[in-house]
């Protein structure tokens, strides 16, 4: 009787054992179920911090913007009788260059800002830099048409080349910088002209290529729509251009209202050494993509227009001008514009063009800043990675790719989504990581409470048997009895 008590409260606990495991497996996927433990739910690589989540969701928004600007450059007959070869007075020399910086698209249309001096540098700054690409062919031909004067015949290449760099150290210190400056002169004095100026802009979403060729191949082409550019240190320094096109990722414009002193900073944009209109534009193997600076609003300061400017400790480097400078909150305080000091390492100064003169020059074009699909889409794959719900996040994941195939960043969620599901680390959607601990402890406790009654009862039967015995006898099993023998007849 009592093993088949002990039977039935065995089979009692693997009942409600049973029933227990069936009921949690109706929360989880079947594929799943074995696998999701809360030691592995522990260990899921999808936490991101609210300010991750915020960073990621701006950085699509935010776009090389390159100005390529074609012209030429007349020697007029004072320049040429000064490098002593009047045969050069009024011989053009073509010339191509390009400026680039950041941008930040407010319109999933295609509308987005940027600094004026990217979208359109002044001419003076143009022509800086087209005899920076100039001037030592220039002086060269110089070279080879003295020489055929004094010497009757046609320098070799290699004697142009010598006889070039004798005469930079001789007269410029064998410093180029001198010998631009000196034709820079020229240009200003009206002995060098520079013309037919044609300006194209070119927006590169996500990796940026380094060279003109890349720029003009695989970079939208841009339509300036308005800049009222003036000159530095003046909040005109801004620029709305149009690319055609639809799903583009945004950012918000913050309220300069609650931007004050000690206020947090992210300064995102394309670095580089490219606005200096040379370098990278001849980089073939060159590749970029947005990074992100940190710092907070140091000052404000008045420019020259007596608009107000934030001083920030974030760095602004070549190539960042032009692009957003957000809030904790992934909106726009300013757009980043000037620097000065060392930018190797030492103090520096960066100043941002206020969110308002950005809201000023919208308004001023009947561009009103909205949200895109791919934001929302985005920003709700971010939000169910970040919980560990991994297979609704790649769906949104794959949404992102269909609407703006250019964000850097969506492969490589969908690759680490893919893995953690592989790893058992998957939460379905309505079921957070805590209720599935909740869940699994609750089973633990069952567990352990239907082991604690089932001892109970048994150690209590045990008892009774045992109170029933006599005391001090011991229990044997009874003799056997013989039968008795008959009586004798």
């Amino acid at each position: 009787m009592q093993l088949t008590a002990r039977k039935v409260l065995l089979k009692a606990a693997f009942c409600l054992a049973l029933v227990f495991s069936f009921s949690l497996a109706s929360f989880l996927p079947s594929s799943t179920f074995a696998q999701v433990q809360p030691d592995v739910l522990g260990t899921a690589t999808g936490s991101l911090t609210d300010t991750q989540k915020m960073l990621l969701l701006v950085k699509p928004a935010v776009v090389q913007v390159t100005n390529l600007v074609s012209g030429e450059a007349i020697l007029q007959a004072t320049v040429a009788q000064e490098l002593g070869a009047p045969a050069l007075s009024g011989r053009s020399y073509d010339f191509t260059i390009g400026a680039t910086g950041s941008g930040f698209f407010v319109t999933p249309d295609g509308y987005l800002i940027t600094n004026g001096h990217v979208a359109q540098p002044k001419e003076e700054l143009v022509a800086y830099f087209a005899l920076d690409q100039l001037a030592k062919t220039i002086y060269k031909d110089a070279v080879s048409i003295l020489a055929q004067g004094y010497y009757g015949y046609t320098p070799t290449e290699q004697e142009i080349e010598t006889a070039y760099q004798t005469q930079l150290q001789q007269q410029f210190g064998g410093s180029y910088e001198n010998l631009v400056n000196e034709f820079f002169k020229g240009y200003r004095a009206g002995e060098l002209k520079i013309t037919n100026l044609k300006y194209s802009n070119y927006v590169q979403t996500g990796i940026a290529q380094g060279s003109e060729k890349s720029v003009k191949q695989l970079g939208k082409p841009v339509r300036l729509v308005d800049t009222s550019y003036v000159g530095d240190f003046d909040s005109r320094d801004l620029a709305l251009l149009k690319v055609e096109g639809s799903n583009f990722p945004t950012v918000g414009l913050w309220s300069s209202e609650s931007i004050n002193i000690g206020t947090e900073v992210y300064a995102i944009g394309y670095p580089g050494i490219v606005e200096k209109m040379m370098g990278v534009l001849t980089d073939e193997e060159s590749e970029l993509e947005p990074s992100i600076t940190k710092g907070i609003v140091s000052a404000k300061k008045k420019l020259m227009d007596g608009t107000e400017a934030y001083q920030t400790d974030a760095a602004i480097t070549h190539g960042n001008s032009g692009g957003p400078a957000i809030g904790s909150d992934g909106k726009v305080i300013g757009v980043g514009t000037w620097s000065f000091g060392d930018l190797a390492g030492g103090e520096s100064f960066n100043f941002l063009i206020s969110v308002e003169r950005v809201k000023e020059l919208l308004s001023k074009n009947n561009v009103t800043p909205s949200e895109s699909l791919t934001n929302a889409a985005w920003a709700e794959g971010l939000s169910l990675f970040s919980e560990k719900h991994y297979s609704a996040a790649i769906k949104e994941f794959e949404k992102v790719k269909r609407l703006y195939p250019d964000n850097v960043d969506v492969e490589s969620y969908i690759s680490q989504a893919e893995t953690a599901i592989a790893q058992g680390e998957d939460i379905p959607v309505g079921l957070s990581t805590i209720t599935v601990l909740i869940i699994a402890g609750a089973g633990v406790l069952v567990c352990a409470l239907v082991a604690a009654v089932i001892l109970i009862i048994l150690k209590r039967r045990q008892k009774k048997v045992v109170a029933g015995l006599p005391q001090n006898v011991k229990s044997e099993p009874p003799e056997e009895k013989t039968p008795a023998e008959k009586p004798a007849q």
